[in-house]
């Protein structure tokens, strides 16, 4: 039997590990490592056994591999859905559709959850601005002074809920804005969410 090489086997490794910090732990597919190996898929194969074999890594044998890190990362976190996006201004109809995954610490989460990404101004003075990542508890009941995702009857919106003489209010949260821009008087209101976190780059 051919040996295989042990400089390419730890460049294999590497690859792996590079991989999954680099894609929120997500592991590199078949068509990945022959990309990036140079090799055929019955090589590949070997490889991937190999490190297996090692301890280096577990294999489902169903194009799934981990290390021993990303088993520890996937206890820890959950995977949640990236649907569309909530404006934070104007209400406005958005379609909902999931277009990534991010991994999300347990403790973070309450319930079924999933993130939204925010655009807009009127939320700015909770630390909300365009491009952050809202992480969004699945529900459709809150409490006064929450702050939700709601559908009115002009499209949905991320704004502080309060209720005054039994009916609902929205209130954007911007210092900046007038009272008709701040406060929203919804005909129609549906809670879809509740906002828990919110996820954001430092720059």
């Amino acid at each position: 039997m051919r040996v295989m090489s042990e400089e390419k086997l730890q460049k294999l490794a590497e690859f792996i590990k590079q991989y999954a910090r680099d894609n929120n732990g997500e592991s590199p597919s078949l068509a990945d490592i022959m990309e990036y190996m140079g090799m055929v898929k019955s090589t590949a194969y070997r490889h991937i056994l190999e490190l297996e074999k090692r301890g280096i890594i577990s294999y489902s044998g169903k194009n799934t591999l981990e290390t021993p890190l990303q088993k520890k990362m996937h206890v820890m976190s959950r995977r949640i859905p990236v649907v569309g996006m909530i404006v934070c201004g104007t209400p406005d109809e958005q379609e909902e559709h999931i277009s990534r995954y991010l991994a999300v610490p347990e403790e973070w989460l309450d319930g079924e959850c999933f993130l939204l990404e925010a655009y807009g101004d009127s939320m700015a003075d909770i630390g909300v601005h365009a491009g952050d990542l809202v992480l969004v508890k699945k529900t459709n009941v809150a409490t006064d002074g929450q702050v939700v995702v709601a559908l009115t009857e002009e499209g949905n919106t991320l704004k502080r809920l309060h209720y005054e003489n039994g009916k609902p209010v929205l209130y954007a949260e911007n210092s900046s804005y007038t009272e008709k821009q701040r406060v929203i008087h919804p005909k129609e209101l549906t809670i879809q969410g509740v906002a828990l976190k919110v996820i954001k780059d430092i720059i």
